[in-house]
């Protein structure tokens, strides 16, 4: 099965996407979900590019 591409629209200013296969659950339970299980490449988030 192939898995879903990852199209997002382009970050907001200041902002950038970082992509990773592995991300971890919140909460104290410490589990780590994997994008492959569910279909995708990767989990994409947004962060703060950190320059001006």
């Amino acid at each position: 099965m192939a898995k879903k591409k990852i199209n997002s629209k382009p970050a907001p200013k200041g902002m950038r996407w970082v992509c990773c296969r592995f991300r971890k659950v919140r909460g104290t339970s410490g589990k780590k979900l994997d994008a492959h299980e569910y279909g995708y490449e990767a989990w994409c988030f947004l962060v703060p590019s950190g320059g001006p």
